[in-house]
């Protein structure tokens, strides 16, 4: 690690020695201390104080480094991000990747870019998606290959995709809590190349492989795995770009490692339409049940079908949308597990007057129902979903002001059979208001406040209270700035038991502070606040309730009344 830092600290300065270069960017070091009564009335004598805390806000000193340098020559972007915490429950260690929590240098020149240390990687969901790596970067364009509308692209990306966290590790936000099913770090290699002409039509291949280092951690409740994706897609173009067709399609190969391994594919194809103020997409997509990728393995699988969307915009009066979806699952044909249709729908009308608030009306409609299939002991299971959603948002825009209202009702109607159970219906509704106002070129204000209220069919109802406020004022602009930022949270909970004791709470959140400017390069930050909870149960509530053999020793860990106090201070250099 300690390589990997001066490779990220001598770049930069090679960069700085060249001529002609113009660096501008910020670094900031803050230093805050949070203070609060660790000491619990409730804790059980059997849970050890290391493994229980009040709250899992982390006390004592804190230090943030925060770089923000960009730099640039006649030929080269250059730009170094980096956050870098150390704490008493998460100390700083350069041998220990996982206590760092981001450090990203990115070179660009010409067409081309290369991304050293933390990145997002984003592409198809069937390959790699909104995935955060830790290693490298290369992306390679070039254009006026055979024509003046020819392109070749690569892009290889290598890293780890997923840290080694064992079981019983810290978890690094969260004050007194730890890993209970374990991580294995995960490294991951992809590269796609992708080459055409503009306007007319291009093809891309994909590869993809991960897997996991069976001896990062000891034990998890996970099994290790391996990954390998293959893909390919393609778009051609007609009428001017009007029409677009796509297809794309991807092989997986999962293994378990342990339990023997499983493939299958997923594919896509359609077409995409824009005339004038009109938009139309639509698409068939198979979703295989053993498809896996590692480079987006929240992907929901097993389902087959067809989506369509579409908007009309009829300019200074109204924009119309809808998207719409129908698919069915259980790909596998399994005779013990019904065949569930799932249909979506929402439509939505946005209002476009000028000088006039912005009205959006939604609808919102979703099913799904099953055939019935029987267990042995003729127990019955089948799906009967139906939900509805009905929304609305109003928004005004005013020369520097903008205020906003929106409500939202949902409702669930769960008719469905489950063998050895019950299903549970649901009613919510949220309601939200924010504003923004900047009344001087020195002062703004912003914030609002958001009701939910949620009601379960068998009898459980929680209701959540939010306000949020943040504001900056410029009292002697480029000397004396003042901040604030402040959230007040209540939630009341009622016929859920034993655990709505941890849900019936008021929490404040706040932070002021005081920034000198002592030159327009160098400023000094004063930082003040308190953070506090308090929670409905009284103590001989909670000694009662641990008397129960249902309740876990550990059952308030994290979750009770606490009163912090927070202060510090901030040097930024500004160049």
């Amino acid at each position: 690690m300690i390589k990997q830092l001066l490779l990220f600290t001598f770049l930069p300065l090679i960069l700085l020695a060249q001529q002609s270069i113009d660096v501008t960017g910020r670094i900031s070091v803050n230093t805050i201390n949070v203070d609060y009564d660790r000491k619990s009335d409730i804790k059980p004598d059997s849970v050890a104080s290391s493994e229980y805390g009040k709250t899992t806000l982390i006390p004592g000193l804190q230090q943030t480094l925060n770089i923000s340098l960009f730099a640039r020559t006649q030929n080269l972007d250059m730009s170094l991000l980096g956050d870098i915490r150390n704490n008493d429950w998460n100390k700083l260690d350069f041998n220990n990747q996982n206590s760092i929590d981001r450090l990203s240098l990115n070179l660009r020149f010409a067409n081309h870019e290369i991304v050293l240390g933390d990145f997002y990687e984003s592409g198809s969901e069937f390959f790699l998606q909104s995935r955060e790596i830790r290693g490298g970067k290369l992306a390679l364009q070039f254009d006026n290959v055979w024509n003046r509308f020819s392109f070749i692209e690569f892009n290889a990306v290598a890293g780890l995709s997923q840290k080694a966290i064992a079981q019983g590790d810290r978890l690094n936000s969260l004050y007194k809590q730890f890993e209970t099913s374990g991580q294995f770090r995960r490294l991951l290699a992809a590269a796609n190349i992708r080459t055409g002409e503009r306007s007319l039509y291009e093809v891309g291949l994909h590869y993809l492989y991960a897997k996991d280092d069976k001896g990062s951690i000891k034990e998890s409740l996970n099994d290790p795995l391996g990954n390998q994706n293959f893909g390919l897609d393609g778009s051609v173009y007609f009428w001017k770009n009007r029409i677009k067709l796509f297809a794309e399609g991807y092989y997986s190969k999962k293994d378990t490692i342990e339990l023997g391994s499983v493939d299958d594919y997923s594919y896509k194809s359609g077409f995409d339409f824009r005339y004038e103020q009109f938009k139309l997409v639509t698409y068939w997509q198979r979703l295989g049940f053993n498809y896996y990728t590692a480079g987006y393995p929240f992907l929901l699988n097993d389902r087959q079908g067809l989506r369509l969307q579409a908007a009309y915009n009829i300019p200074d009066i109204m924009i119309l949308s809808t998207d719409a979806e129908q698919y069915d699952n259980n790909l596998e044909n399994d005779k013990a597990t019904p065949v569930t249709t799932t249909r979506i729908t929402e439509i939505s009308a946005t209002t476009a007057f000028k000088n006039l608030p912005e009205i959006t009306l939604l609808y919102g409609f979703r099913d799904d129902l099953s055939n019935a299939v029987f267990n042995e002991q003729e127990e019955e299971t089948r799906t009967d979903k139906i939900s509805r959603k009905y929304e609305t948002r109003i928004a005004y825009d005013f020369n520097f002001n903008r205020v906003s209202l929106t409500t939202i009702y949902l409702d669930l109607d769960d008719r469905s059979k489950i063998a050895g159970g019950a299903p549970l219906g649901t009613e919510q509704l949220i309601g939200s208001f924010n504003f923004y106002t900047r009344p001087a070129n020195t002062f703004f204000i912003s914030g609002g406040a958001v009701y939910s209220r949620l009601l379960l069919t068998d009898s459980k109802e929680s209701r959540n209270y939010f306000l949020y406020q943040s504001s900056r004022w410029d009292i002697i602009p480029r000397k004396l700035v003042f901040e604030s930022t402040i959230n007040v949270s209540k939630n009341d909970a009622k016929n859920g038991g034993t655990d709505d004791m941890l849900s019936n709470y008021w929490q404040a959140d706040g932070r002021l502070s005081v920034e000198f400017f002592f030159t327009d390069n160098l400023s000094l930050k004063v930082i003040g606040g308190t953070n506090t909870r308090q929670m409905d149960f009284s103590t001989s509530d909670a000694l009662a309730a641990l008397q129960s053999p249902d309740i876990e020793p550990t059952f308030f860990n994290g979750n009770e009344s606490f009163n912090a106090i927070i202060y510090g201070a901030e040097i930024n250099w500004i160049f």
